[in-house]
This record gives structure tokens, C-alpha cells and sequence, in this order.
């Protein structure tokens, strides 16, 4: 059968090499099931995959996309589970932007019924890494202080309300906060500054120097200034470098205040860890969506033909939440 697909054959800017493609795609043989996309999300980490920047690129040409939510469709021989008709997350690999593609039903993992779809569709990256920042760095309290860069991205959202769903206080930089500090207090932020204003000796005396948990995906000067307001022996987690500058660590915090730089990376953690413990993590984030403590806005929904202009309003600095892509 015929299947739609964003497919690019180079690396590069992704709203110019990357092109929506009609593909064959077979039915499914026995052990497999035959998978529709409903909604999937583009991701900072989608744009560097298809940039070649990212730390693991696809050999080309390539199916872009690695998060969302599709329907099961058809069943091959002896494959019984999901049924026909239920949603379940799109395989990442070899990619997720395809209107139709065979997978190992075995491999599949069923989304609870009744979940925004939206939502579900964006579970698998972002509040995953949220996620494991809270609970791996520091054993974090009610009344404990975090703090973040890059609040108004959608990983910032759903720090923000993990944080207030356990009662911990948030620090929340972001470019132009104006714009968005009514939205994110509204979520649940204790303090929203912009970094332009950033004052790392106000934000410690603020948090009475209890700032224990940073998580950067900035870096550069956004990152410096973290540094500056951390409380002693706390850490700062790093998941992404979105300006692109190098991250200068003043060695006086590193001796005197015990700082620690850590790293995350969703991705090697699920390659690391079993598929109970990442499934496990999944289903606390189902959990979450269920009960309302996890939202973000979208900023809007593409069909997976205008797949060029999807990827450009990913791109923009304008957007006021995430892009998704339908079919």
C-alpha cells in the first residue's frame, strides 16, 4: 500500500530538506500490526536530528520523527495484542512521520483510554525527561527549591507542574518572561524572570540559597548565571545547548560550593534501562495526564502533507506552544 512519509535524503536546515514522499509500505506479516498516525509532535530534538547535530543521526535517506500516537489498523498473523481500533505510541524508529508504517506488535505500547490526544502525543520525550531530572540528581521536598532555564519551552511546562504537584518552588528564566509570565504562573511558577533582568544574588537570597536542582537546556551565559544562584553541594542537570555557546564554569563554585554539572539524555537512559523501567516511567506520565496535573498549549496542528510548513513554524521563536502534525 501506498503511505505518506517526511523523508529527507540530506542533512539541513529541516523546513528546506525535508519532503513529504509517497512510499510502499506491506502489510503486515505475521507478528506484526499495520499502525496509522494520528498525531505526532515536532521536538528540538527532531530539528537537530534532521540538522546532523543531534548525538545519534539516522542513515539516510531517512523517516523523520520520533514522538507521537497512532491507531492500530490491521494485524498480521498470530498477533493479538493491541487490538485493531486501539492507540498506541508511534515506533520512534526507523521514524515517526509516516501516515502508515509496519511494526513488531509485540513491541507496542497501548495508551489508557480516554487521554487527550494531544497530550499522549507529546508523553514520550519531554515529560519523560522531566521526569527523571526530578527524581535522579536530588531527593527533592516539599518547600525545596528548582530552578530552570528555557521555562516556557513545553519540557518547561511540565517541570513547572511536576514541581507544584509535589509541593517544590520554581525558579523559571526564559527570553521576553513578559510574554509569558502570566501563563506560567498560572501552572504554577514562584518566580518567573526574564534573562536580561537575571540576578543571581537576588534569586539566592529569594530562595534563602536553597536552590538544590538545576536543569539547563540553554546554556552560555543563561547557564553561568544558574551557577551563580545555587545553593551549596546542589547540581545542575544539562540536557540540551540551544544557543549553542560553551558553558563556562566559574571553578570558585566548583571548590567552594560544591557544584556539580551533571547530563541527561532520555534517549540513553531508555537504551540503558529495561523495558519495565521504561515503561514504568511511562506510566506515571499517563498517570499525570490522567489526573490533569500535565498540560501544555498547542500552538498548532499541520496535516502531514504541508510537512515544509510544520517544520518552518517549529522553527519560529513566535510560537506559543508546540507544533503538531496530523493525517
Amino acid at each position: 500500500m501506498k503511505s505518506l512519509a517526511a523523508i529527507h535524503r540530506t542533512y539541513g536546515v529541516p523546513s528546506e530538506v525535508v519532503n513529504a514522499e509517497t512510499i510502499d509500505v506491506p502489510e503486515p506479516k505475521k507478528g506484526e500490526a499495520l499502525v496509522k498516525l494520528l498525531r505526532a509532535s515536532i521536538n528540538p530534538s527532531d530539528l537537530g536530528m534532521i540538522g546532523g547535530s543531534y548525538g545519534r543521526l539516522r542513515p539516510l535517506p531517512a523517516v523523520a520523527g520520533r514522538e507521537g500516537v497512532g491507531e492500530v489498523v490491521a494485524l498480521g498473523e498470530g498477533a493479538a495484542a493491541p487490538k485493531v481500533g486501539s492507540i498506541v505510541r508511534l515506533p520512534p524508529e526507523p521514524g515517526a512521520w509516516s501516515q502508515y508504517q509496519v511494526c513488531e506488535a509485540s513491541s507496542l505500547l497501548e495508551i489508557p483510554p480516554n487521554l487527550p490526544l494531544d497530550m499522549c502525543a507529546m508523553a514520550f520525550v519531554n515529560p519523560p525527561t522531566a521526569l527523571c531530572i526530578l527524581d535522579t540528581f536530588e531527593k527533592l521536598e516539599a518547600g525545596d527549591w528548582f530552578i530552570q532555564n528555557g521555562a516556557g519551552s513545553a519540557l518547561g511546562y511540565f517541570a513547572i507542574q511536576m514541581c507544584r504537584a509535589r509541593g517544590i518552588k520554581t525558579v523559571n528564566m526564559l527570553r521576553n518572561a513578559a510574554a509569558k509570565r502570566e501563563d506560567l504562573e498560572a501552572i504554577g511558577a514562584d518566580i518567573v524572570v526574564d534573562e536580561a533582568e537575571f540576578d543571581a544574588k537576588k534569586i539566592k537570597e529569594a530562595t534563602g540559597g536553597k536552590l538544590k536542582l538545576g536543569l539547563n537546556q540553554i546554556g552560555g551565559a543563561s547557564v553561568s548565571n544558574m551557577i551563580k544562584a545555587m545553593g551549596d553541594s546542589a547540581t545542575i542537570a544539562t540536557i540540551g545547548g540551544m544557543v549553542g555557546d560553551p558553558v563556562r564554569f566559574p571553578t570558585r563554585f566548583l571548590i567552594f560550593n560544591d557544584l556539580r554539572l551533571r547530563g541527561f539524555w532520555w534517549d540513553k537512559w531508555q537504551r540503558t534501562h529495561s523495558r519495565q523501567e521504561v515503561n514504568a516511567v511511562y506510566e506515571k506520565i499517563f498517570s499525570l495526564i490522567a489526573n490533569g496535573t500535565l498540560k501544555a498549549p498547542v500552538d498548532s496542528v499541520f496535516p502531514l502533507a504541508d510537512i515544509k510548513s510544520a517544520l518552518a513554524r517549529a522553527q519560529a521563536n513566535s510560537r506559543s506552544g508546540k507544533v503538531m502534525i496530523s493525517f
